[in-house]
């Protein structure tokens, strides 16, 4: 009874109805998980007798209304909220940001209006904030959390304004407030002009191609990609990359596939780089556009746990090559299998932590940017950590460089050179070639299993000898019980977990199997697993207070 008052769980219970008055009498009650569900209504103003709470979530149901502004406050101990994917609407209440512990709160997918409250910038804890997908307007706060606020928990709000990747605030409304004019006459008045731009834009269209047949040269089929969109990256010399890794030298190669093979180099002004060289005989000629494109994706991708790209190297027939961030701490792959590698450090805590990074990572590509990035072969070996063990995901421009992208859900690669890896492809995509960011999240529920029991995706047998799978192997271990599923575990952590983690990890590994169904529908998205993985990470608060 003890642990069913500190701790709720009726996530993915189907429960239909309300949330009852009667929660708010649970007054020890640490953490609440209601997620996942069907629940109508509003959220009761009972709760605020829930003093003693650290965790509320409410996320993926049907509840509506306004966010009551009075409850929340009452339980100041909250250290993370989410009420993401349900239908509140109004405005986001101000008294949120009274709440002095408050480190996580996601309002992510509901209606909500307004503006965002400048007292958000106030709030010193608040680590992780999402609110993307709603109806929210004017200009983001400049200060506090908003100083470093990531495009995807912002996008979906399309009249926010002022920050580096949403239009300028400045003359937003201009028009209309110095003459005075009416919104219908205003939008008739923008109409025109949009069509009058777009006329003149077409005939200068057709005017300039027309010059330019005429002036086309012959014999350029070779001729150099143009790379002046991407003037944020810097352009290398190959006679640049070739002294910095003493003209690609072996002693100096850090990492090989049949696509490519990564070099640490190290430039004239002393910084440390890896150079990531395209293998030529994957990379033909016929590529040279897919690597213009990527090249001018890449120079705009922007995010922590994004390994970042500074340059590139081109050279038609001779040279393909991107110069990346050197990550002092090396791989995923060395640390989970390398047995010369110090695992000591790799507690519970520090392996939800790198699963939190790769699953921001994952959230930008999929959702923070123009469009869906696919990353088609995530691994361990792609996942790099820098001097300060925060993990980064690499790798996520070879498939596109290569012509696997998203059009209508399916592949539209003529390439054979890429393949993936065996054991993290999603079936979907082993089978069929089709490509959606599911294919990411099989991926990575196959690390995180992989991560917390030192085990690979295949070559495993049972007891008979017959094969399994790592995703049947943690299937057959949660319905064995709790003994059982520690005995798959990395040894190393299996030695430090404590009886309260031991409800973490069987949460954390059901939430790998969930990524892993062979049914793409079925999977959760990134953003669903990060919000899980946030919520796994404040228990390990609440449960070792």
């Amino acid at each position: 009874m003890k642990s069913v008052q500190t701790y709720l769980n009726f996530s993915y219970n189907f429960l239909v109805g309300s949330i009852p008055d009667e929660l708010g009498m649970l007054e020890m009650v640490q953490a609440i998980d209601i997620s996942n569900n069907n629940l109508l209504g509003s959220i009761p103003k009972t709760l605020e007798g829930c003093r003693n709470l650290f965790s509320l979530d409410l996320s993926g149901n049907k509840l509506s209304g306004q966010i009551p502004a009075k409850v929340f406050p009452r339980t100041d101990m909250l250290t993370s909220l989410n009420l993401s994917r349900n239908n509140f609407e109004g405005e986001i209440p101000r008294t949120l940001a009274n709440m002095k512990h408050l480190s996580s709160l996601d309002l992510s997918q509901n209606q909500l209006k307004g503006t965002i409250p400048e007292s958000f910038t106030n709030l010193s804890t608040l680590k992780h904030l999402n609110l993307s997908f709603n109806q929210l307007e004017g200009q983001v706060p400049e200060t506090g959390i908003f100083r470093n606020i990531n495009a995807s928990s912002l996008v979906g709000n399309p009249a926010l304004c002022g920050t580096k990747f949403l239009n300028s605030c400045s003359n937003k409304g201009k028009l209309s407030a110095s003459h005075g004019l009416s919104k219908k006459t205003t939008i008739i008045l923008i109409v025109l002009g949009s069509v009058s731009v777009i006329l003149v834009l077409v005939l200068m269209v057709l005017i300039l191609n027309r010059y330019t047949k005429k002036r086309k040269p012959d014999g350029v089929e070779n001729s150099e990609p143009d790379y002046t969109s991407a003037l944020t990256l810097k352009r290398f010399d190959r006679k640049d990359l070739e002294i910095a890794t003493s003209f690609f030298s072996d002693d100096n190669i850090i990492g090989a596939s049949s696509l490519s093979t990564v070099y640490k180099g190290r430039l004239e002004d002393g910084k440390t780089i890896a150079i990531k060289s395209l293998n030529l005989h994957q990379f033909t000629a016929e590529t040279d556009n897919c690597f213009k494109r990527e090249v001018k994706t890449l120079s705009q991708l922007r995010h922590r746990n994004l390994v970042k790209v500074l340059g590139y190297a081109w050279e038609s027939g001779k040279l393909k090559a991107l110069v990346l961030e050197y990550m002092e701490n090396g791989d995923l792959e060395s640390i989970i299998h390398d047995p010369e590698v110090d695992r000591s450090r790799w507690k519970l805590s520090e392996r939800i932590n790198v699963l939190v990074s790769i699953a921001n990572g994952l959230v930008y590509l999929h959702s923070g940017y123009g469009f869906p990035i696919v990353h088609c072969d995530l691994k361990p070996s792609n996942i790099l950590l820098d001097g300060d063990w925060e993990a980064h995901v690499s790798d996520f421009g070879t498939a596109r460089m290569l012509g696997v992208h998203i059009q209508d859900g399916n592949s539209l690669s003529s390439a054979s050179a890429f393949e993936g890896t065996v054991g993290y492809l999603a079936p979907e995509f082993a089978y069929m070639r089709k490509v959606t960011t599911e294919v990411d999240v099989f991926s990575f529920g196959v690390i995180a299993m992989e991560f917390l029991t030192k085990q690979r995706p295949t070559g495993l047998t049972e007891e008979n000898g017959l094969p399994i799978t790592l995703s049947q192997l943690i299937e057959k271990a949660l319905a064995d019980g709790v003994k059982r599923l520690l005995q798959v575990l990395d040894p190393t952590l299996a030695s430090n977990v404590s009886k309260e983690q031991e409800e973490i990890i069987e949460d954390l590994l059901k939430l790998a199997l969930s990524c892993t169904n062979p049914d793409p529908e079925d999977r959760p998205d990134m953003n669903e697993v990060l919000s899980s993985l946030l919520k796994l990470s404040k228990g390990r608060k609440i449960l070792n207070p």
